[in-house]
């Protein structure tokens, strides 16, 4: 069969935008705005929590810079990345007139901002949006990178897209409202970069995380920058995560595993630390991780509280069953990020997932599960 006529489209210029980390730098976002852009309407889009910290002051300095702001709040947590607070969301745009002269400012955590960031996808078909991450988790992680996504009773992030925000702005003043929890759980999206492509960051994390579970902002802020710099240079090769960008991923098959049978209760950096410790055990019984090497790993994250033998609540087939929603998924078969050394990621001829049988995923499991602590 032959086409009739061919449609040629160029291809799209490089995108870049910056990434600002330091303190103090929410009061600064006005004056930033009106030195770069010229919007018609500016959207905050915000959780309830969020929303008494830092929205309805940020919303007064922009309304005092001349901007028409309007404050969109939703309630705070996982169960609310759906399609459903999507639409509501949207539904209040439309009826405040906006169009693709709209700004949306992503202000919050990884929710907030994986759903604005959709939504910027997905409005008049494609709007400009900001990330002004406000937890260490977004900002190490998914306020970098542009995916964004909506969670399903399938599983998690299955529906979104890609869409890169016009910057990133990380206050890490923010971080002196988080609980220590929180901090955990951003911390262990940094490490997961650190053992897959950078051992120095993560002898430097080992060294000293007693000073940044105690929120040392200098500490806080070379995290931050060392796991944006990987993070990057990653996205920069792989956007769309065809390869490369799957390493992004260890620990996180099994982690949204996880998240989906405890129904989102269990927080993502501790389903990721879970997932890290089934993945790096499966690694070692494939001959591929040294014993020793995995062990570093679990003394890790013990000192973060992390305990493998945790991990008998949890149902290893109601697991293993919801790993097949994974993203990474060929043919009903999960695929796993597997570690060949602190630092390096198993990739044979550049393929960075690979098919493990359920019958290892179970083992490697029930071996961690009832083994002693490394402490």
């Amino acid at each position: 069969m032959k086409p009739n006529l061919r449609v040629h489209i160029p291809i799209r210029p490089a995108t870049n935008y910056p990434i600002y980390i330091d303190d103090g730098l929410l009061k600064k976002i006005p004056q930033w705005l009106s030195d770069h852009y010229a919007f018609e309407n500016i959207v905050v889009i915000t959780d309830h929590r969020v929303k008494k910290y830092y929205g309805l002051s940020l919303v007064d300095q922009l309304k005092q810079k001349g901007y028409r702001v309007i404050l969109l709040a939703f309630p705070a947590g996982e169960h609310s990345k759906n399609n459903k607070t999507k639409q509501q969301l949207e539904q209040k745009m439309l009826q405040q007139h906006c169009n693709r002269q709209t700004l949306c400012l992503a202000l919050g955590g990884g929710v907030v901002g994986d759903l604005t960031g959709f939504i910027a996808a997905t409005f008049m078909r494609g709007i400009a949006y900001i990330q002004i991450p406000t937890t260490l988790l977004a900002m190490i992680d998914s306020s970098v990178g542009g995916k964004t996504a909506i969670d399903t009773p399938e599983g998690k992030n299955l529906i979104g897209a890609y869409w890169q925000p016009k910057a990133v702005i990380a206050d890490v003043a923010c971080l002196k409202t988080l609980p220590t929890g929180l901090i955990i759980n951003g911390l262990i999206e940094a490490i997961k970069m650190f053992i897959t492509s950078d051992l120095a960051s993560f002898k430097y994390v080992q060294k000293n995380i007693a000073a940044i579970l105690n929120k040392d902002e200098k500490m806080l802020k070379n995290i931050i920058q060392r796991a944006v710099n990987i993070k990057a240079d990653i996205v920069n090769q792989d956007e769309h995560e065809k390869n490369l960008r799957m390493i992004l991923n260890f620990g996180h098959t099994i982690g949204h595993a996880l998240e989906k049978i405890t129904h989102y209760q269990l927080l993502h950096g501790y389903a990721v630390a879970y997932g890290m410790l089934v993945e790096a055990k499966i690694s070692e019984q494939l001959g591929l991780l040294n014993p020793k090497k995995y062990l570093i790993i679990q003394s890790c994250l013990e000192k973060l509280g992390i305990f493998a033998k945790d991990l008998k609540k949890y149902d290893i087939d109601l697991m293993i069953a919801a790993t097949r929603h994974d993203k990474k998924t060929k043919a009903g078969n999960p695929h796993y990020v597997l570690l060949q050394d602190l630092g390096e990621v198993h990739h044979p001829q550049d393929r960075f997932a690979h098919m493990v049988d359920d019958k290892i995923v179970k083992t490697a499991f029930l071996t961690i599960t009832f083994a002693p602590t490394s402490m």
